[in-house]
């Protein structure tokens, strides 16, 4: 089986095709004891205030139904997001980690393009925005209806869970608000699979470094077990 290598130089193709060297570690939020990022410099530095102000402010949800609009076209009316996996489920998401996502997107700390336009000031045009289309994203009851992975395997994809990812996105996958932990139980497959193949290679500058060391020479098959079993769990047996 072949291994998934990763590097610690990483490369963004830009718009124009030309391509960035940047460094994990220097991009990387470093979530302190209570979760919140450190403030290093520059754009990170400008996120993590950002992020700071988002949290702190009290959010209203009516106002954030509002926003929401923009994003039914792409995660679904109910924010389930869809089998390609290009959307997310949103729906049921922890706030502070929609919140965070957000914001790293708007500060170039995450990369997809429809998303930095979407979460941009052109868009969302304020922190109070973010915070408040963020508490209503959070505040929908998960979908039952996402698109699980492959049976197969699962024995595997559940020991790797145990052993390497329990420990900080919880027994069933919930994920933690307050740690910014994300929930990834019964999340779309092909989305879970994508940031996992993101984050080695590279695709993820906003992603903790632990996640490298976590996943660091782990098959693509292994891969997408571990994928297919957080697909499945908090999710009603269908398929």
């Amino acid at each position: 089986m072949s291994r998934v290598s990763s590097s610690r130089t990483r490369k963004r193709p830009e718009r124009h095709g030309r391509r960035v060297r940047l460094s994990v570690a220097a991009v990387a939020l470093v979530l302190g004891g209570a979760g919140l990022p450190a403030a290093p410099a520059g754009d990170a530095a400008r996120a993590a205030r950002e992020l700071h102000a988002a949290l702190a402010a009290t959010p209203d949800t009516a106002h954030g139904a509002r926003l929401f609009r923009i994003c039914l076209e792409c995660h679904g009316p109910h924010g389930e997001g869809n089998a390609s996996g290009w959307p997310p489920q949103i729906a049921g998401q922890h706030r502070g980690v929609i919140v965070k996502e957000l914001v790293d997107y708007r500060a170039g700390l995450r990369w997809y393009d429809p998303m930095e336009r979407i979460a941009g000031r052109h868009v969302l045009g304020s922190t109070q925005d973010v915070a408040d289309v963020a508490a209503y994203a959070a505040s929908l009851d998960p979908s039952p209806d996402t698109t699980p992975g492959p049976r197969r395997g699962l024995e595997t994809g559940a020991a790797l869970y145990d052993r390497r990812c329990q420990w900080c996105h919880g027994v069933r996958g919930e994920g933690n608000d307050a740690r910014l932990v994300p929930r990834v139980a019964g999340q779309q497959y092909e989305y879970l699979l994508r940031q996992l193949r993101d984050t080695i290679e590279g695709r993820r500058p906003n992603m903790r470094d632990q996640h490298l060391r976590v996943l660091e020479g782990c098959t693509m098959e292994e891969l997408m077990t571990l994928a297919s079993y957080m697909s499945r769990l908090e999710r009603p047996e269908k398929s």
